[in-house]
């Protein structure tokens, strides 16, 4: 199963007092795309893992 599925797979840590959300960086890029997909991200085809991240971050 993707990991797209389960958002409580990359929750952060309460030690992690500076990230806030799940930690993208450790998706695969087709899981990254396929969020961003899903909530309707237009030209994802085009970003990279970095941009990817900082859409879903900003359009969640």
């Amino acid at each position: 199963m993707a990991s797209y599925n389960d958002p409580k797979r990359y929750a952060t840590s309460p030690n992690d007092s500076k990230m806030a959300g799940p930690r993208y960086e450790k998706w695969n890029r087709d899981d990254l795309y396929h969020l961003a997909k899903m909530r309707g991200i237009k030209e994802r085809a085009g970003m990279s893992n970095e941009e990817l991240i900082e859409a879903l971050r900003t359009h969640a």
